[in-house]
């Protein structure tokens, strides 16, 4: 896998932290959609973001690039429920090139619905571009760092500035990892993020991902606590998969619940269902942080 992508932090996400948890400005409707899309859009899709990682389909980012000249194109959308508010993000559009080896370039972009008392409303669209740095690739440690830049398309138009650390070690079939983000928003807000992931190689084609993560914002930004100006941090798991089904062709899929909320109620459940196509100029399917 490789990158950040846009999702729900249940996000992505979508992360998912897009936008599955309020506004920074909690008089303002609108705002408190983007911060939901932007905190749990963030993956994923992944993320935040790129995706070649626990990324998609988890809600933390591996520090894996994907090599210079390879690509990755992802559609996915992702779906949370808290506090009786159901957060939908979707379609999620990753785009991943690899510029160098070590360096690539990622494109992401995605809408973000809230539904709540049998009511959809349309919520504003966030733009994702930054790029991810491993400059430790080795047998055994791998380390990233990934800066990007996060604009509100519509409604506020702000502008957000997130930085990633990633750092994994592998055990041969088995891998284990770290991911750590702060995001600054231009209405002096801000949200930490981070946790561990596990990641399991079963076959050639299938790779298993477990991990438990949290997120904490300056402002609450979650479903289901309008007006609420109080400091609030979630914890929660997720189970996922990562199965190439044809050449070049990944099904990505995760779901998982809260575990405990500060501030606010726990997060319900959270889902996410993507599908990722590789390329390489030489024909074969670009290493993605799977295990083999």
């Amino acid at each position: 896998m490789a990158k950040r992508s846009l999702r729900f932090p249940r996000m992505r996400p979508p992360r998912n932290f897009g936008e599955l948890r309020n506004s920074v400005i909690p008089r303002l409707h609108r705002a408190r959609n983007f911060l939901v899309f932007l905190f749990h859009g963030l993956l994923a899709v992944g993320l935040g973001a790129a995706i070649a990682h626990a990324g998609p389909p988890g809600q933390l980012d591996d520090p894996h690039a994907i090599g210079e000249g390879n690509v990755e194109f992802i559609v996915a959308s992702a779906a949370a429920e808290q506090a009786g508010e159901v957060g939908l993000h979707g379609p999620v559009l990753d785009f991943t090139v690899g510029v160098v080896d070590g360096l690539d370039f990622l494109l992401v972009g995605g809408g973000f619905f809230v539904v709540k008392s049998g009511e959809e409303k349309s919520e504003s669209g966030l733009l994702t571009t930054g790029f991810k740095w491993q400059p430790l690739a080795g047998s055994e440690w791998s380390a990233a760092w990934t800066p990007t830049v996060v604009i509100e398309v519509e409604g506020e138009r702000r502008v957000a500035i997130s930085n990633a650390i990633q750092v994994e070690r592998s055990f041969g079939r088995f891998a284990a990892g770290t991911d750590f983000s702060y995001t600054w928003i231009d209405d002096h807000s801000d949200v930490w993020q981070g946790g561990v992931y596990g990641l399991y190689s079963a076959t050639e084609r299938l790779t298993l991902l477990a991990e438990v993560w949290f997120e904490n914002s300056d402002l609450d930004v979650t479903l289901g606590l309008d007006g609420a100006t109080a400091n609030a941090t979630d914890f929660a798991f997720n189970l996922g998969l990562d199965w190439e089904v044809l050449d070049r062709l990944h099904l990505l899929a995760s779901s998982g619940t809260g575990i405990a909320s500060d501030n606010r109620e726990r997060i319900g459940w959270q889902a996410y269902l993507g599908f990722q196509w590789v390329w390489s100029r030489n024909g074969a399917s670009p290493a993605t942080g799977t295990l083999r």
